[in-house]
């Protein structure tokens, strides 16, 4: 017996399915395998699509990592020659650098003009906050190496063409102003903190006016803290001991003001910057875990405010890192050094043996003794 063909209806075409499903309780196979079919592909694109992504960011990491980390040669007998601050000698033993961690040189210019825009003076500004941030990505430590602005060192001087002229013993603070554009300035400040630090290695820097701070300030949220110090300007002042919830200006003025006729209140406001960034960093930690974007779009909105040479690899290599790390007021450390009159104004001169010591204590490693070493691994010389 021949089966009933049914026309579809070709404006309206479930009219059919529908009929068909209340007859026979399913939907015809050739629909199934076209639904089938469909889901299939589906999930297919999505596939490709979701590997695609997780391939990018695989692919930004690696390279992240691949351009941060400093090359570290082996020592061998044939190489007489060993790149000055990969190794270092302290006290008659050899060290080298720990290529885990990385350097970031993080300024804070003294100006409220764009990054790139000049003063009347034609200077670039001042470096007023300046702080070697150090990852290591190994054992996840989290560490900040805090250089008084009055720390004097060998200035590099360049005159107006931006030509090298004399190099002269200023507070570091100058160095930036000699540079010609952000970038260059930012140049001349790695180089002269790497010189200061024995020839440390300095992979990324990134520059701020005081006018970002308020934006990385409320993009967090703000900060909350206890005022360290009691300081009063015209407009204003906080009081030792406050219980402060920083937002806009007021995060600017906590790490900013200080009397300027008060012995000493710079190192006062470099302790209130530290304990900043550290409460800064606790709160932003937080904020990533919510919004894993937050990076970048503080990145493309600060564009008029910050120059930095970070790339978006590193910042897809860092982040994650970075989220695994705790920072507290004992991974803040300071050039060691002391405090003298200089006319008008103070000098930070710094203690160059406990410098030298704390460097090779946080960023290098001892080389072991090759022939100590092969004693140990020849038995005929262990018996000896």
């Amino acid at each position: 017996m021949k089966q009933k063909k049914y026309k579809i209806d070709p404006e309206n075409p479930a009219k059919h399915l529908n009929w068909y499903s209340s007859r026979k309780g399913v939907v015809p196979k050739s629909w199934r395998r076209t639904f089938l079919r469909g889901c299939l592909i589906f999930a297919g694109i999505l596939f490709l699509v979701l590997s695609g992504i997780v391939g990018a960011f695989v692919y930004l990491r690696t390279k992240g990592d691949k351009n941060l980390r400093t090359e570290v040669p082996e020592v061998t007998e044939s190489k007489t020659e060993l790149p000055e601050g990969i190794y270092i000698t302290y006290q008659g033993k050899q060290y080298r650098y720990n290529s885990d961690i990385i350097n970031f040189l993080c300024l804070g210019i003294d100006k409220e003009l764009a990054i790139e825009e000049k003063r009347e003076t034609g200077s670039e500004g001042l470096a007023d906050v300046i702080l070697l941030v150090s990852i290591n990505v190994q054992s996840n430590e989290f560490k900040i190496l805090a250089i008084p602005r009055e720390t004097v060192v060998p200035v590099k001087v360049l005159d107006k063409a931006g030509n090298f002229v004399k190099t002269e013993n200023k507070q570091i603070t100058l160095q930036y102003a000699y540079g010609r554009s952000a970038k260059m300035s930012c140049e001349l400040m790695s180089e002269t903190v790497s010189n200061l630090l024995y020839k440390l290695p300095v992979q990324r820097y990134c520059v701020i006016n005081f006018q970002a701070l308020p934006v990385l300030n409320d993009a967090i949220g703000g900060v909350h803290l206890t005022a360290l110090e009691t300081v009063e300007w015209n407009e204003g002042g906080f009081y030792e001991g406050q219980e402060m919830y920083l937002l806009g200006q007021s995060a600017l003025d906590y790490v900013r003001q200080r009397d300027e006729y008060k012995a000493g209140s710079s190192m006062g406001r470099l302790e209130r910057q530290k304990q900043y960034v550290t409460c800064y960093m606790e709160q932003a930690k937080a904020a990533l875990k919510t919004d894993i974007t937050l990076p970048i779009q503080l990145y493309q909105g600060l564009t008029e405010h910050m120059r930095t040479n970070v790339t978006v690899e590193d910042i897809a290599y860092l982040v994650p890192e970075v989220l695994e790390m705790n920072l507290t007021m004992d991974n803040i450390m300071m050039v060691p050094g002391t405090t003298v009159p200089a006319g008008d104004t103070e000098e930070y001169q710094a203690d160059t043996d406990a410098l030298k010591e704390l460097v090779i204590q946080n960023f290098y490693e001892e080389v072991p003794d090759q022939k100590k070493t092969e004693e140990t691994r020849d038995p005929e010389k262990i018996e000896d």
